[in-house]
């Protein structure tokens, strides 16, 4: 009898990640080796993150299914609280003192191709938002899609992370999140400043350099075709990422200033 495939919802492209039983099994590719190394290295450490579990008879790769309820449209109210903000910021901090030591094999491919660590960089999660994030009885229980992890300087982590958990972008689209009123932008970037253990100052000078890498790379992978780059391309996402970049420019410095 043939596992029931139970398609999981969420991401730019529908149909590639599926459920079979207590498994998720998603593309895999030339990735994959350093991918499920890095996934490994986390296990050891106790952070919760999916275990991999190989490659299944169609190339797919085989991790460990994390429960817990996603925070896509409309997130959790534990989210939506400012506390959500401060959670956020201590995970991803616990994900980096996790994966300091990580040093993968060389060369070390990653979705993007062939890349190497430089001085500085650990490996990044790479797309640290909500929608890879679990919470259960409101609490931050698992991060999930470490499909974009690439080498990478820490603040490039966090201020992508904190461009969306603080929702540095226009109300209308913040309120799709969820949130009945414009969001406490600055008490936000506080908690996950907090929570992360860093300065307010040193996050939001990452701010527009991490919204302006985010994209670069949508741009210019999504042109070469390599996905999921070119599906977000191809779905309009670069026009979104400019829509809350000019955002960041026209507001970012009258929230940092409280």
């Amino acid at each position: 009898m043939t596992d029931v495939e139970e398609p999981l919802h969420g991401g730019l492209i529908g149909g590639r990640i599926v459920r079979v039983g207590d498994t998720v099994r998603r593309p895999g590719g030339a990735w994959t080796p350093t991918h499920h190394a890095l996934l490994k290295h986390l296990q050891t450490k106790g952070f919760p993150a999916s275990r991999p579990l190989g490659v299944d008879d169609r190339g797919r790769e085989i991790l460990s299914y994390l429960p817990g309820q996603c925070s896509n449209w409309p997130w959790p109210p534990a989210l939506l609280a400012d506390e959500g903000a401060r959670r956020v910021g201590a995970m991803l901090a616990d994900y980096h003192r996790a994966v300091a030591d990580f040093i993968p094999s060389t060369p070390a491919i990653w979705r993007h191709g062939p890349e190497d660590l430089a001085p500085g960089q650990i490996i990044l999660h790479g797309d640290f938002a909500p929608h890879n994030l679990l919470w259960t009885d409101g609490q931050l229980t698992g991060v999930i899609d470490f499909e974009l992890a690439r080498p990478g300087l820490p603040q490039e982590d966090a201020a992508y992370a904190a461009i969306r958990v603080a929702q540095l972008r226009p109300d209308d689209m913040a309120a799709k999140a969820g949130f009945t009123a414009p969001p406490r932008r600055r008490q936000r970037l506080e908690a996950f400043a907090e929570g992360y253990g860093c300065s307010l100052d040193w996050l939001v000078a990452g701010v527009r350099q991490a919204q302006i890498s985010e994209l670069g790379r949508t741009e210019r992978l999504g042109a070469q075709g390599i996905e999921p780059y070119a599906s977000a391309l191809a779905k309009g996402l670069a026009a979104v990422i400019r829509t809350e970049l000019a955002w960041i420019d026209q507001n970012l410095a009258a929230i940092a200033a409280g």
